[in-house]
């Protein structure tokens, strides 16, 4: 019995690492980032939304004084409409169904805009990180990086989460690209 177990202890140090833990391929390693957490914790993702936000804050200052202004001249309708007359009150409601309809094209607009630059930053971040991923995934022999939330990931072990270290990485190359 001793004989048998020593054989077998043996045969398994042999194989084990040639088995994997999930069942898969041998040699098949797998890992995933966030890229949401990425994009708005690394360096470069906080400056790319401050900026941002530093660009449309004239234009979101400009929707918040329209929108006031809007709701003033709701409320100055709704006291007015007993005291007003029907031509009047259609008129005010008119101004007002006018003033709305042009709000809410400017809020589209803006959206709209803001999305694009958005779209952009975030491209231009994503295409930095390919290459660190890329250099991970060759370096450390992983057959698949995945993106966390758009590949539908259930669950997977945290060692296999190469987030911090894909920001960490990228945190240093963009401060080595900007010196």
């Amino acid at each position: 019995m001793k004989k048998f177990l020593t054989i077998l202890v043996v045969v398994m140090a042999v194989i084990a690492p040639y088995i994997s833990a999930y069942g898969a391929e041998p040699g098949t390693k797998i890992g995933y980032i966030d890229l949401q957490k990425i994009l708005l914790e690394s360096n470069e993702g906080r400056q790319a939304k401050a900026a941002l936000e530093k660009q449309f804050a004239s234009r979101k200052a400009e929707l918040d004084a329209k929108k006031k202004e809007l709701e003033t001249m709701q409320k100055n309708l709704e006291t007015q409409s007993a005291i007003l007359s029907e031509s009047a009150l259609q008129e005010k409601q008119a101004e007002f169904v006018q003033k709305r309809d042009s709000f809410l094209q400017m809020v589209q607009k803006y959206e709209k805009e803001l999305q694009e630059k958005d779209g952009e930053l975030t491209k231009h971040i994503i295409g930095q990180l390919q290459g660190i991923i890329q250099g991970i995934g060759i370096r450390d022999h992983y057959t698949l990086i995945l993106e966390k939330t758009q590949s539908g990931i259930l669950y997977a072990p945290k060692y296999e989460d190469l987030t911090d270290r894909v920001m960490k990485l990228f945190n240093e190359q963009t401060a080595k690209a900007k010196k």
